[in-house]
Formats: C-alpha cells, structure tokens, sequence
C-alpha cells in the first residue's frame, strides 16, 4: 500500500496545476483521510480478471461500502478505497466502471477508477488525465454537489442528482459558474 499512500500524499491532496483549478486534486482525499473515513483495502484480482469478476468486485465493495462502520456521520467523507492486486487489464475495468455508474448513481454513490492509463480527465481541464494512478483501484463514496461535474450527460444520472442536489441551484444560492451552466444545461435538455 507504500505506493498508494505516496500517490495520495504527493498527488491527490496537493494542487496540480492541470486540474484547472485551485485546492487540492481530490477535495474529498484529505478531509477524508483527517476524519479516519478513507478506507483502504486491498483485494487480489487475477491480472487478465473479466468483466464479470469485476462486475462482482464491485458488487461486494458495494455491500462493504454499506457495512462499514463509519467514525462519522458526514456521509461525504466516507471513502472506500479498493486496491485490485494483481490486476492487469485496466481497460476491463474502464469497462466495467462504466456499466456499473447508473445504477450506482440511483444508489446516491458514484465510483471512480484508477490505473496507470486510465484517461479520465478534469473536468476543468479535458487535456489532463486526471485518474491516473501507480496501480489499478476503485473508489466508492456517497454523491456530493460537486458531482454535477460527472452526471450532467445522461437523463438517470441527472435526475438522481437533482432529486438530491436541485435545491442548491435556487437563485438565493450562491453556486459556482461551471455547475450552474452545467445544471442549467442538463435541466434544459431532461426537464
């Protein structure tokens, strides 16, 4: 885990300036990792491990994710980081990543790969791979605002976060440019 905790310390707390913007690159990672909420585990894979076995680690991280004790009752920061040891197809994962998202999403969870390809990018910043990390690793958590970031693009994921979030964008509240067109579009497209 010596690689990961370094990639957590030296990358996703820190600024990065191909993020696009201020703070750390993950802004949940440190908070996360102060309140004890960070879990991480790691679990063998077989390296060219398929779809389907993939589809059920992320079917039992899923049921992890919902047993765990958690120290605190901010759901934000509860984090469940799984290590895939082992594995070698990372495009498999992109895959199974993918088909797992709507239904994670009506869960109020969204899930993140990682891997040291892995072509995700910022969402200020389309030039910048941002999910690229020393070994292959999911990350679960519960949604927050800032995920209209990830789920403006599809009419499931958008309702599930305006059920949960739409309330923010009321004209009293204060709410960042780029989720405010990004809600805004989305809202228009699926009203």
């Amino acid at each position: 885990m010596h690689s990961v905790d370094r990639w957590v310390e030296e990358y996703l707390t820190k600024p990065h300036p191909g993020i696009g913007r201020a703070g750390a690159v993950c802004p949940f990672v440190g908070p996360a990792r102060s309140a004890g909420t960070l879990v991480v585990q790691r679990w063998p894979v077989r390296p060219d491990a398929g779809e389907a076995e993939l589809t059920a680690v992320i079917r039992e991280m899923t049921e992890a994710f919902h047993a765990h004790r958690w120290t605190t009752d901010n759901q934000v920061l509860h984090t469940l980081v799984v290590i895939l040891d082992g594995l070698t197809d990372w495009p498999a994962l992109d895959r199974v990543q993918a088909a797992a998202k709507t239904e994670l999403v009506k869960q109020g969870l969204m899930l993140g790969q990682f891997h040291p390809l892995c072509d995700e990018r910022a969402a200020r910043n389309p030039g910048f791979p941002v999910s690229c990390s020393p070994i292959p690793l999911l990350a679960l958590r519960h949604m927050a605002y800032h995920d209209i970031l990830f789920l403006h693009e599809d009419p499931e994921w958008f309702t599930e976060y305006r059920t949960r979030f739409g309330d923010r964008y009321d004209p009293e509240h204060r709410v960042d440019p780029l989720f405010a067109a990004l809600y805004a579009e989305a809202a228009a497209r699926w009203p």
